[in-house]
């Protein structure tokens, strides 16, 4: 994702589920989401503002609902 900050260093889908509660055509997948920084410990809130701009992104670019 382009847009993510320098901190992202890994996406990994972890589950995929097709079928009842999830609608017709769509796919309900899990991201596991790694965040590293070399030089310091990344805070809470930095991380969480990572994860808002990499859903964000998402949403925008690819029109995914967080469930």
């Amino acid at each position: 994702i382009e847009s993510a900050p320098e901190t992202l260093v890994s996406i990994r889908e972890f589950d995929r589920y097709v079928g009842p509660g999830v609608g017709a055509g769509s796919v309900s997948l899990s991201l596991r989401l790694s965040f590293r920084a070399a030089d310091r410990t990344l805070t809470d809130a930095e991380v969480q503002q990572s994860i808002d701009r990499v859903v964000t992104s998402l949403i925008d670019k690819h029109g995914v609902q967080l469930r």
